[in-house]
């Protein structure tokens, strides 16, 4: 009897932004756009056993559709040990630049997959007041905070069925400023968990409405998916800069050990996060 053994495989983990164009990419396209990149950095990349066999490659959750990220990531398993830097560069060679890679690094193969690892999500958004309307500092702070000091439950539809957003549970903090142009940036430290995840639209659009006296998603219907009915706000921009791993102790680290650089062109590039006031 042939004993057979398992070849040794070695776990890429890989850093890059969607910003641009490719922020309307949906998740199956970005999928299929990501492995057209590893194969024309020509890794030595594993594939599955079975009828259909297909790249070795895992993801961190899926994006909303017009979200862009500098802080995505994905786990590429490779037969042979190619030097993390020199991947990186053929990776870098083989993408658009708005997906090229910021960072690469290998991790244990045993370590978890990387939704099971992330439970916390950072969003930045920088929200456009339409023309004539304004919004006071005074006054999204004191929305904002009595959404955490009430725990708020919005209520919102998602198809045909009728959900609610817990701000207790999946909003760890926020940030925001209102900008020397009127408009105002937040930054949201979002829980992720088995319980779901913030969709950062569906909180802009009670953020609409409670600017507006009304009690979010009762006054108006908030709806998931497709575009907002918006007052207050003439358009929007949202981006994920930052996935965590929550440690013992309190503490945070990365999927690659450490905080990543914003690209130039990304929304956290050109807002001035150190002038947001935490709540």
């Amino acid at each position: 009897m042939t004993n057979v053994t398992e070849p040794t495989l070695f776990r890429l983990r890989v850093a890059y932004p969607k910003l641009g164009r490719l922020k309307y990419l949906g998740h199956l396209e970005l999928i299929h756009t990501v492995e057209q990149i590893v194969r024309r950095a020509k890794l030595p990349y594993a594939v599955t056993q079975g009828f259909s066999p297909h790249m070795r490659i895992a993801y961190t959750s899926a994006l909303p559709v017009g979200t862009s990220s500098t802080a995505e990531y994905f786990d590429v398993y490779l037969t042979e040990l190619v030097p993390a830097e020199q991947a990186l560069c053929q990776l870098q060679a083989a993408a658009p630049v708005d997906m090229r890679p910021l960072a690469a690094g290998y991790v244990e193969l045993r370590r978890p997959a990387l939704t099971a690892e992330i439970d916390e999500v950072h969003y930045l958004l920088e929200l456009i007041v339409a023309p004539g309307a304004s919004v006071a500092e005074g006054e999204l702070a004191q929305v904002l905070s009595g959404w955490f000091e009430h725990g708020a439950v919005i209520p919102y539809r998602r198809g045909k069925k009728n959900k609610s957003l817990d701000i207790a549970h999946v909003l760890k903090g926020a940030r925001h400023a209102v900008a020397p142009d009127g408009n105002i940036w937040l930054e949201l430290a979002t829980r992720c968990d088995n319980d779901g995840s913030l969709r950062p639209e569906i909180l802009i659009a009670a953020l609409d409405q409670a600017l507006r006296g009304l009690d979010p998603g009762v006054g108006e219907e908030i709806v998931s998916t497709g575009i907002q009915r918006l007052t207050v706000f003439s358009s929007y921009l949202v981006e994920r800069c930052s996935q965590r791993i929550a440690c013992d102790g309190g503490g945070v680290s990365y999927p690659l050990g450490r905080e990543l650089c914003a690209p130039s062109g990304s929304l956290a590039a050109r807002v001035r996060v150190d002038a947001l006031s935490n709540l």
